[in-house]
């Protein structure tokens, strides 16, 4: 079961896209080569089989209804603020949504984890309103009762179970702030300040057609990537790929290898301990594992390497600083260097390989644009 995990974990790690450790550029330093200096005609490994209007079948269902809306519009609130003040009422009920800021005191000394400010709990539940996770007993029991702008000591005593061991069956003290009472917001009760506050609308109904242009869009994403990924599949089946570029195969196992001892490996650790005490395997089985996933991106990689040449698909710059300002958006980078610095060993190694598959992906748009698909019926 162990290795089966690692397995799974391992091959996560790389779909069709290899994190490197980054670096200097090899050209300047005299670095080794690295995998994107490796030169091959791809022609001589991949002889394509059929790959335009392939007839492709899609399960998933995408439609959407008033109720995907609703869901989305619900989760919005709840993550940027599920209730707000209610001037009207003053004192704290068994039932109110109080926000308060605390501080938790053992033997009068401030302990760590214990603080928080602008945060909102729901009496009735001992919970917090934004999260759900629960309190520990009796932690908000002391603020029923409580005016808007009082100061409440509520004493509590930690479970025995309480997972940090200095604070389990201990008894301390919460001095809890009331900043104000608060009532939920819902659907039904949105107004045109909440939205222009929380989500830069000017009006309800502008907040909701932006919700509802995001849901389908998404859907339409969601739907259209599984028709990519059939068509993947469809095209890489349909050729034959004799073999991979046997150097460059070694190289991009070598190079993940390297991140992966980089990441995990840090503290001294060796790569073999590191192995067998979070995976249960050896390093021989690891770099099996790696070699059987690098082998079959590199396949994938090289089929639609073969198509782009076929059909004249070449780089073209600003498609691919569209690409790039994309992947920087959805990964959190910060600079075009740290995102080449993330994909190989160099940054220009981490460029080039980018190159490749952004040309690749316009090659797998290609044949998916001509696909036949149809939609399995729904069960």
């Amino acid at each position: 079961m162990k290795k089966k995990t690692a397995a799974l974990a391992l091959c996560g790690l790389m779909v069709f896209a290899m994190a490197g450790c980054g670096g200097e550029n090899a050209a300047d330093t005299g670095a080794a080569k690295t995998s994107e200096d490796v030169e091959y005609d791809v022609n001589d490994y991949v002889t394509l089989g059929n790959y335009q209007n392939l007839e492709v079948q899609i399960t998933g269902d995408y439609t959407v209804d008033q109720s995907d809306v609703d869901a989305m519009v619900d989760n919005l609130i709840a993550s940027a603020a599920p209730c707000v003040e209610d001037p009207s009422q003053t004192v704290v009920a068994a039932d109110s949504l109080v926000n308060v800021d605390y501080v938790g005191k053992k033997d009068g000394e401030a302990f760590d984890g214990g603080s928080a400010s602008d945060v909102t709990i729901d009496v009735a539940t001992n919970s917090d309103v934004s999260s759900g996770s629960g309190y520990i007993e009796g932690f908000s029991a002391g603020l029923v009762g409580a005016h808007v702008g009082d100061t409440v000591d509520c004493n509590v005593t930690f479970p025995e179970n309480y997972s940090a061991k200095d604070l389990a069956g201990q008894p301390v003290v919460f001095t809890f702030t009331v900043n104000y009472i608060g009532k939920p917001v819902t659907r039904d009760t949105l107004t045109d300040d909440y939205v222009s506050e929380y989500f830069q609308t000017d009006t309800v109904d502008e907040f909701l057609d932006t919700v509802e242009a995001y849901v389908n869009q998404t859907a339409q994403y969601s739907r259209q990537n599984e028709i990519n990924t059939a068509v993947m599949e469809a095209v890489v089946d349909n050729a034959t790929v004799e073999d991979v570029p046997q150097e460059l195969l070694d190289l991009r196992v070598q190079e993940y290898t390297d991140q992966f001892e980089a990441s995990y490996c840090s503290d001294g650790t060796s790569l073999e301990d590191y192995l067998d005490t979070n995976y249960g395997m050896t390093v021989e089985e690891f770099t099996e594992q790696i070699t059987e996933s690098m082998r079959e991106n590199l396949i994938t990689q090289l089929v639609f390497e073969a198509v782009a040449d076929k059909e004249g698909i070449e780089l073209d710059e600003e498609g691919f600083d569209d690409y790039c300002d994309s992947m920087m958006e959805g990964n959190g980078f910060n600079s075009r260097e740290d995102l080449y610095a993330a994909y190989g060993p160099t940054e220009d190694a981490g460029k080039s390989y980018l190159q490749k598959i952004y040309v690749c992906s316009r090659a797998c748009e290609f044949c998916a644009g001509s696909a036949v698909v149809t939609e399995a019926p729904a069960q």
